[in-house]
This record gives structure tokens, sequence and C-alpha cells, in this order.
């Protein structure tokens, strides 16, 4: 899918010392918490397709993505990543490189309500992030934490909506252990995650990979974002954990209390987008009186 370029780029690519190839031109504009351009780029004779990726999210953890990708590629732990092609500094921001894999989201193949197609595809989904979960953990160190995974506060929002105090209340309340024993990928939500031939052919962006927790992992993929047309019900969330659970397992109580926890995060953050927090406080009633998932 191509994207119009929608803001100014902190870094002018062109003005980077790149080790390894020349910068022809930018093809592409992603849309993400920092600069990620599709470029067309030229290493010896070849012409071949990169991403760049330049630091502009405060939460950005670069470092820890390189590292990840190698560790997990040097140990055979899982190959459906791109090849960090290089790393680098420039006017204080730091920048990576990424070969590009071939492959469309979900937001692009899930487009009508063909439910057998979403449920083939949700349970894949699910079962992919099973399978990340069951990588040794014992190489990584502990996944960088963020806002998103703690309880909402005051500093980080204008709590006003009533509804949302009673949710907060109740996580407040029911807060349990979170054990981080868990290889996590820290942002398996549909976006980084590339499709090709009805089967996962890569996943990207690993900032906030590392040692997790992994019912906090789950919660976090299938959150519904603002626009998305799947994942916007219970039955797509069950057939994501259903995926799930032909190859792993998890605390039903955590996950219940993780995805309460998402939910209200992404409620206040889009709390004007009244069609949007809808969708999300219907979603929170009905994993609120449900004890299963």
């Amino acid at each position: 899918m191509k994207y119009k370029k929608y803001r100014d780029l902190l870094i002018d690519p062109f003005k980077i010392n790149f080790k390894t190839f020349e910068l022809i031109k930018i093809l592409n504009y992603m849309p993400a918490g920092n600069d990620v351009i599709e470029c067309l780029a030229r290493f010896n004779n070849n012409e071949k397709i990169v991403f760049i990726k330049i630091e502009r999210s405060k939460m950005a953890c670069f470092e820890t993505e390189v590292s990840n990708i190698k560790k997990l590629k040097d140990n055979n732990l899982y190959l459906l990543m791109p090849n960090v092609l290089e790393y680098g500094t420039i006017d204080n921001k730091r920048y990576i490189v990424l070969s590009k894999i071939e492959g469309r989201r979900l937001s692009e193949i899930i487009t009508n309500n063909n439910e057998n197609k979403r449920k083939r595809y949700l349970i894949k989904y699910g079962m992919e992030l099973s399978l990340i979960h069951k990588i040794n953990c014992s190489y990584f160190k502990e996944a960088k934490q963020r806002i998103i995974n703690d309880i909402p506060n005051s500093k980080d929002y204008k709590i006003e909506d009533s509804f949302i105090i009673k949710c907060i209340n109740y996580l407040a309340k029911e807060r349990p252990l979170l054990k981080k024993d868990t290889f996590i990928h820290g942002d398996f939500h549909y976006a980084n995650i590339l499709w090709k031939n009805k089967k996962i052919n890569g996943v990207l962006d690993f900032e906030y990979s590392g040692k997790g927790v992994k019912e906090q992992d789950i919660a976090w993929s299938v959150v519904l974002r603002p626009g998305q047309k799947f994942l916007d019900n219970i039955n797509d969330i069950n057939y994501f954990l259903k995926g799930y659970k032909l190859n792993g397992n998890y605390d039903e109580k955590i996950l219940k209390w993780c995805l309460i926890n998402a939910f209200c995060h992404f409620y206040l953050m889009n709390i004007k987008n009244k069609e949007y927090i809808n969708k999300i406080k219907k979603l929170i009633k009905i994993v609120l009186n449900n004890d299963v998932l």
C-alpha cells in the first residue's frame, strides 16, 4: 500500500552517509511512531528496496531491535524477520536500515464481512504469536516497559469519563501478579505482520521485544485500533485465542485484566472519537462479564 508524505522527516535521509549502499529515492512514507520510509537503494550494481527507520518517538528502542533480531537469527530461534543491513546515528538520532519482506497486512486482506476468511486468518495470527512465545527467553533482557503496561493514570491522561473510572477501579482492585517469564514481541499488532500466500511471511518491529508478560502481549495484539475492520467483536478475539491455544496457553484471569487495561488506554487515547470508543466500551463490558476467554 502506498502512503503519501504526511509529515516532515526529522532527518533528511539523503544526508546520512550510508556505509553499504547509495540512497536513490524515497518510494513510500509509512505511518509509524518513528520516521519509516521505503526507499530504492543501490548496493554495488544492484538496486534493492529497503526500509529506513529514523528515531522520532521518545519510546524508540532501536538498539533492542538490532540486538534481538541478531540473537534470534544467530541462534535459529525465529526467522520471519527482516535483515538489519545497517545501524548508525546522525545528529543524535539513531537509524536502522532493514531489508524488505514481501507481504500485505490484514487491513488489506480482510476487507469485507466474510466470516470464514476472518476466522482462518485470525486463527493463524494467534498461532504465530504462541510460537513466538515458545522462544527460549534466557537469551534476552527484560522488554522495555511502556505506559500501556500499567493502569492508566491522571499523569498521562485526563480521566473524567465515569465508565473508565469504574474500569480503572476494577484494574486497581484486581491487579494480578505479572510474571515476565516469556519472550514477547511487544508490538504484535496487525500492521507489523505481513502475509503472503495466506501465510505469515514476515514480522516487523522488535523494538519492545524481550522477557515480558505473555498475556500483555496477547492483549496488545487483539486490542481494536481506530479504523480497524476486524477484531472489533468478541468472536474475532476468540478466533485469535483459538489459534494461540493450538500451540500455547495463558492465564485466563490475567488475560482478562490485560485486555481491559489495554482497552482503557486506547479508549483514553481516542476519547474524542465517539464511534470508536463506543466499540471499545462494548468490548470492555463483554470481557468484564466473561470469565472464560
